[in-house]
């Protein structure tokens, strides 16, 4: 397992964190793929209770990491994209697929593929830094980690489009008081509240406790899996497209080096 996401058991729980602090924790495909492979190693050794998902730095996800794309030049290699579009998901897939609970831990940026990160974890709690944004349509791109089929159903179908369409970012209190969090407390404590949760999951019976989230979540899997293939075909033709390598362009002007969302 490369630096870039720590993995660790503590008891009952396995902590995976994103570890790239200098790009608020912006995703590569590689990073994606390592992420899934976590994750889906997990059932096999079957220590795990539960599992935490954060990231380093003060941030949880800023998403793609334009520096990739990049990277593979003016015309970028459909092949190549199609394969970094299925690595992004598979981290999507394995934490929906995870037989125990996958908690996601925000602070500061949760932005494109980062909220779709967040989206697809079967809880959320956020310290009071936490923003949330889906950031795709300013981008002149779609979601491509399932979040227009997760997020309607954490907050509703008007309140999802809403939050695609206008690419508007929310703090963490307004996500709470839409449901799209379930606890938010000062970043001081968030340590202590991520522990008082874990607490209570370890108090629950293990094997139901993996019943509860085979039954919540067995029905979405094949749906989720048409919303991702859906959203993978529209997102390779908004990559390829000139309005988004207009936008780009823009975006890398105004940042200089910090191209890092969705």
């Amino acid at each position: 397992m490369s630096d870039e996401l720590v993995s660790r058991a503590e008891g009952g729980t396995h902590y995976l964190m994103l570890n790239r602090p200098h790009r608020r924790n912006a995703l590569t495909p590689d990073i994606a793929r390592e992420l899934a492979r976590a994750i889906d190693e997990l059932e096999e050794t079957g220590t795990a209770q539960v599992v935490v998902l954060s990231g380093a730095g003060g941030h949880f996800c800023a998403g793609l990491d334009l520096h990739w794309f990049r990277g593979l030049g003016a015309v970028p290699d459909v092949p190549e994209l199609q394969h970094g579009l299925r690595d992004f998901q598979s981290a999507v897939l394995a934490i929906v697929r995870c037989p125990v609970p996958v908690v996601a831990v925000l602070q500061g940026t949760a932005a494109g593929f980062g909220l779709d990160l967040a989206c697809a974890c079967d809880m959320r709690i956020a310290g009071r830094s936490a923003t949330l944004s889906s950031a795709f349509a300013r981008m002149g791109l779609v979601p491509d980690g399932g979040s227009t089929f997760t997020l309607p159903r954490l907050v509703g179908l008007g309140r999802a489009l809403r939050l695609l369409m206008t690419g508007e970012t929310l703090d963490a209190g307004t996500a709470f008081d839409i449901g799209l969090v379930e606890e938010v407390v000062d970043d001081e404590t968030l340590d202590a509240a991520v522990h008082r949760l874990l607490d209570k999951l370890h108090t629950g019976d293990p094997m139901s406790i993996r019943a509860m989230k085979r039954l919540a979540r067995a029905a979405e899997v094949g749906a989720l899996e048409q919303a991702l293939s859906a959203e993978g075909a529209l997102q390779l033709a908004a990559l390829q497209s000139p309005a988004f390598h207009r936008r780009l362009e823009a975006f890398t002007a105004r940042t200089g080096s910090s191209t890092s969302r969705p």
